[in-house]
């Protein structure tokens, strides 16, 4: 969890996504990427971020969600957890504007620049929920499965909601223990139990515990099996 004090920048954009106007903290942590104010919001951030900016400020539109609408996304080699929500003004002819707060949490995802990816890498996955942020370690994951432009994350003891796609997570996760096994689902190596054959030739991954098992693509299992080889011998019975 995060601390109970914390820095949370503050940025307001106008209607048409104007950035109008910043707190202090957000200017000591983004100032060299915003000189001037008057800028759309697009274009204080790099290519590969503009589809996810675009997203969270569609959802903003919409009525108040039950949960926190959250991203991650990479700025001057920092990590940000950012959230946007839609200010309704009082004077109904006034057009409404948009106010977007973030948090570094580079610290706590313990995050790394990766040259090749131009990305910055993370041990941990930030989870925004309505009683604060955890951080959750990618050992501790079993299984990622896709849900449109979300994802339900598993562990051990429970799943975790959080707005991402499989490729991001794929290329934002350090390590290569986390690997695509059919088109909705990444799993953690490191926590396969075995890999189950059924009579009808179709295989699953098969964890310990109450974990539901996971489909595999029969194009991804020569390449799981030898992703495997680099843990464990992989265990291929029929029910």
């Amino acid at each position: 969890m995060l601390p109970v004090c914390v820095n949370i920048g503050l940025i307001l954009l106008s209607s048409d996504y104007r950035i109008v106007g910043m707190n202090s903290y957000a200017r000591s942590v983004l100032g060299p990427a915003l000189k001037e104010l008057g800028k759309d919001v697009f274009k204080y951030h790099p290519q590969k971020s503009h589809k996810k900016i675009e997203a969270i400020l569609k959802k903003a539109e919409v009525l108040e969600q039950d949960s926190p609408v959250a991203m991650i996304i990479d700025v001057l080699n920092k990590v940000l957890m950012i959230n946007v929500s839609k200010i309704n003004m009082i004077d109904n002819h006034a057009t409404a504007m948009y106010a977007m707060t973030f948090i570094d949490v580079t610290r706590e995802t313990e995050a790394e620049y990766n040259p090749e990816s131009g990305l910055m890498e993370l041990r941990k996955l930030p989870i925004c929920e309505k009683s604060g942020f955890l951080f959750v370690d990618v050992d501790d994951i079993y299984y990622v499965q896709s849900d449109g432009n979300y994802c339900r994350v598993y562990t051990k003891s429970r799943a975790y909601y959080i707005h991402s796609t499989l490729k991001e997570i794929i290329k934002r996760y350090g390590g290569k223990n986390l690997f695509r096994v059919h088109k909705s689902y990444v799993v953690n190596l490191k926590n396969i139990h075995k890999i189950q054959r059924d009579e009808a030739h179709h295989y699953s991954i098969i964890f310990k515990g109450n974990i539901p098992p996971v489909p595999v693509a029969r194009r991804r299992l020569a390449e799981l099996k030898k992703a495997l080889e680099l843990h464990f011998k992989p265990l291929i019975k029929a029910d």
